[in-house]
């Protein structure tokens, strides 16, 4: 059995890993045809961002109960097992309704939500996205349940594969219906919510014949039951207030500015916010799997075999986050110019501080799985306090001043507090002092990032101009091979990363 699982985590992520590439090619292919017009794009960022709502609609109902769903499949209770993904079902439909009664209204006056929509055209296209995404907000219901069932059995790649072969119909319909002088945005999104509720239908049926999925039990079992909801509701509340936090920090940004600026001004901040959520995206890929190892030493009370992971992790880690950001960072501007055009050169210095947000991510995800593993979860909701309070009022204190500008760049300085607090965790647990991490981590990766800097310095000054997918590759190949060169440098000069990188590679010709 064990050995099973060990296949299944295998692919589960390297079917993760072309969900990535296939995203990395959405970027690609699809926001350039769809950023032609600014300001019906600002507006299709607003009303697809509003999905937002729907992903926490289940205040943290779904992540305890996949927890405790997972125990139950554990112990072959089968029956239970449904019954709590039943509930789980219920909780996000009575959340999910409302949220779609509000979008509605909103979608009959769409100025309630978007400032300055400068035509009839912008309003009608405004207010049928947004009656699309209120048509179509009960299709979430479904993939939260589906993706608790495929996840407790430890079978995600089934998941994922139905997934992605929706995102490719999804990337190829844009050469349909942005072509030319076409420019059907509404047409595409409408596509979109279609061919996603087709794909959970069939991972629905997958479902039902794989595992004889009890559907009549499930059906049976969706409504109010107060024995799974004492059971859940601690873990759920629990991590409710992080919840909140986060959505006041990080998912708002789009609203808050549609309110403010308008439209356009959402569509310059986008470009950064995209680049920004792919990197969550992938940083979250590469930290995930060390979570359970911190909890198995833990376990074990093996606090030396903890502290020797910890630093592995940190020393091996920061080039694959320092060096692609840094990249990003200093190519950003002709990055953005061949993705998107010229017309969104205000995007590069907020794109730029966006990216930033992530530079600590070496530090910061290990000692936020270490505050979890030893429960000191106060830590955690103290930090998680912090980045909100800090980004909104140095929003209201700058915006008159800054303008779109204060967002990504209050976004930089929250996280950065966050920052320091994770560093001086890290380094109270590892027992260094702030020069002993500086001397034996950080002074490693010198020369490397000195070569970096002065190679993208120097090679920046040739990078191509203009709108197109050959000077995007070229950009992007130059950054790619800039940071390879990088990261042999740091192979030579840390001994750490060396010794396991040969290490693993004996293994995998073993």
């Amino acid at each position: 059995m064990q050995q099973s699982y060990t296949f299944n985590y295998l692919k589960i992520y390297i079917w993760h890993g072309i969900s990535i590439i296939l995203n990395l090619l959405s970027m690609f292919i699809v926001i350039p045809r769809l950023a032609n017009n600014v300001e019906i794009y600002g507006i299709y960022v607003v009303c697809i961002s509003a999905n937002i709502f729907l992903t926490y609609a289940d205040i943290g109902f779904a992540s305890a109960g996949n927890k405790y769903a997972a125990e139950c499949f554990a112990q072959k209770n089968l029956k239970e097992e449904t019954k709590i993904v039943a509930f789980v079902g219920f909780v996000l439909f009575m959340f999910v309704a409302i949220f779609a009664f509000a979008v509605f209204l909103v979608a009959l006056d769409p100025r309630l939500l978007i400032k300055n929509i400068h035509n009839e055209t912008g309003e009608c296209i405004a207010s049928r996205l947004l009656l699309i995404l209120a048509l179509f907000s009960p299709v979430v219901i479904f993939q939260r349940v589906l993706e608790i069932i495929f996840n407790v059995r430890v079978e995600q790649f089934i998941f994922q594969r139905i997934m992605i072969a929706a995102s490719i119909m999804k990337i190829l319909s844009v050469f349909y219906f942005f072509h030319n002088s076409q420019y059907n945005i509404v047409g595409y999104y409408l596509f979109c919510q279609v061919i996603n509720a087709i794909a959970l239908f069939t991972a629905a049926i997958i479902a039902k014949i794989r595992y004889q999925y009890d559907i009549l039990l499930f059906l049976k079992s969706f409504r109010p039951t107060k024995a799974i909801f004492i059971k859940t509701k601690s873990l759920a509340f629990g991590s409710l207030f992080l919840t909140i936090t986060w959505i006041l920090y990080y998912e708002l940004d789009a609203f808050a500015i549609a309110k403010m600026l308008g439209p356009e001004s959402v569509a310059i901040y986008s470009i950064g916010f995209t680049i920004l959520t792919f990197l969550r995206t992938l940083f979250c890929v590469i930290f995930t799997p060390f979570f359970a190892r911190f909890n198995h030493f833990i376990g074990l009370n093996d606090i030396n075999g903890l502290r020797k992971l910890y630093m592995s992790i940190v020393t091996l880690t920061l080039p694959f986050v320092v060096f692609p950001i840094l990249s990003l960072f200093m190519l950003m501007g002709s990055f953005i110019n061949a993705l998107v055009g010229s017309y969104y050169q205000n995007s590069v210095i907020i794109a730029r501080l966006l990216v930033l947000c992530f530079i600590y991510s070496f530090i910061s995800y290990p000692a936020s799985f270490l505050i979890i593993a030893q429960e000191k979860i106060k830590i955690l909701y103290i930090t998680a306090a912090i980045t909100p309070v800090v980004y909104w009022t140095g929003i209201a204190l700058t915006i008159h001043s800054l303008g779109l500008t204060s967002f990504a760049l209050f976004k930089f300085i929250a996280i950065s507090l966050n920052g320091v607090i994770y560093f001086f965790i890290t380094i109270k647990f590892l027992g260094f002092s702030p020069w002993d991490f500086a001397k034996h981590i950080l002074s490693l990766a010198v020369i490397p990032v000195a070569f970096l800097c002065g190679a993208l310095l120097y090679f920046g000054q040739f990078m191509p101009t203009g709108k197109s997918t050959i000077n995007l590759i070229t950009v992007v190949a130059t950054g790619g091979l800039s940071s390879a060169v990088a990261l042999s440098l740091y192979y030579l000069f840390s001994d750490h990363f060396r010794s396991y990188a040969q290490s693993l590679f004996r293994k995998c010709f073993a």
